[in-house]
């Protein structure tokens, strides 16, 4: 527990201070170059973001963006590590983040684990994969690898919040999204700018002053109208449809 409370805070504030960073960033190669910086942090050297399409056999065509040695994907394509890659199979059905050594065995013989062996051949030992979903369902997936990452407590959860705000901040800029002022009204705008800013239902309802039961209630019709999970997701997809400015978290 004492190293719980050391290390969580610690990659809790560099998970913000990286979302600050990333509204900073104007272009889709600043924030490829600041994504690999930080997950550098961690131990990891490369990442690449795919979009999920079951249909689609040619991985260079579900790449948006990698950072990992060119030839793993000669490699990829040429074995034809699409159809038996346990990664690729596991996004389709967790929207949970999950290391690539939670999906093979790697005491038994099976083409899943040749994936795993030949991606190892170029340093990608270990892996992260954090799914991304729209309306409940799977639409593109971030993967961050390395020989030896640092695995401590608060990495992982930090890692994903990176990657989720990455793939947000690159996707507007490559196609920015058209908010609706009418989407949420006011007083749900006011909730989420609160809860982003760390306060409970009680804290807003004193700030406010309405009722815990109607703050509780404004926060969940907001999640629901942005299609958000949870209030993690719904502060990342108010920030990404321009809703909320990570200025309103400090």
């Amino acid at each position: 527990m004492r190293e719980l409370a050391a290390i969580d805070p610690v990659w809790a504030l560099r998970s913000l201070e990286y979302i600050h960073e990333l509204e900073a960033t104007a272009t889709p190669d600043g924030i490829l170059k600041l994504f690999k910086q930080a997950i550098g942090e961690a131990g990891f050297h490369s990442f690449i973001i795919t979009v999920v399409d079951d249909h689609e056999r040619n991985f260079a065509r579900r790449v948006v963006a990698r950072s990992w040695h060119p030839e793993w994907s000669v490699v990829y394509e040429k074995e034809k590590m699409t159809d038996v890659d346990p990664v690729r199979r596991k996004v389709s059905c967790s929207s949970r983040p999950f290391m690539w050594s939670e999906v093979y065995d790697p005491s038994k013989k099976s083409r899943a684990r040749r994936v795993m062996d030949r991606a190892a051949d170029f340093r990608m030992n270990q892996g992260l994969c954090v799914p991304v979903y729209h309306y409940g369902h799977p639409v593109a997936a971030v993967n961050v690898s390395a020989e030896d990452p640092d695995l401590g407590p608060g990495v992982r959860e930090a890692l994903q919040l990176m990657s989720l705000a990455t793939y947000n901040r690159f996707s507007a800029l490559i196609i920015p999204p058209v908010w609706n002022d009418h989407l949420l009204t006011s007083r749900e705008r006011e909730v989420v700018k609160w809860l982003a800013a760390g306060k409970s239902d009680w804290d807003i309802s004193t700030i406010l002053h309405i009722s815990e039961r109607t703050a509780r209630a404004h926060a969940a019709n907001a999640a629901r109208k942005l299609n958000a999970a949870n209030r993690p997701a719904l502060i990342l997809e108010a920030v990404r449809l321009g809703a909320l400015s990570v200025r309103h978290w400090n």
